[in-house]
């Protein structure tokens, strides 16, 4: 099952904030909010428990941006050539006489 909670990140120029961490069906980290997030809710009780799961985020190791895992890269795109029509393929495979067909060659 796939979960999350806080954890406290010591961001590149020092400071601390909190994030959300995202963890796979094995309990690894796949993850995290790619901003800073903060305590809130639409009651006070709301709010309460955001600011207490906050604080349970200051039990774990703090983390760095650099201790998630990198984004696989994607493979580099193929260039797409313009298509033809069956017609002009057929031709250039031999398998019609080009001066019997109306397609002319571009």
């Amino acid at each position: 099952m796939i979960s999350w909670n806080y954890r406290v990140f010591q961001e590149p120029d020092g400071d601390y904030a909190i994030r959300e961490v995202i963890y796979g069906e094995n309990g690894e980290i796949v993850g995290c909010t790619e901003n800073p997030v903060e305590p809130f809710g639409r009651t006070l009780e709301e709010l309460a428990q955001s600011i207490d799961d906050f604080k349970a985020a200051l039990q774990l190791p703090v983390l760095t941006l650099e201790d998630m895992p990198k984004l696989p890269t994607s493979p580099k795109k193929r260039s797409r050539s313009r298509t033809i029509s069956s017609e002009q393929l057929r031709i250039q495979l031999g398998l019609i006489n080009p001066t019997n067909s109306e397609i002319s060659a571009s």
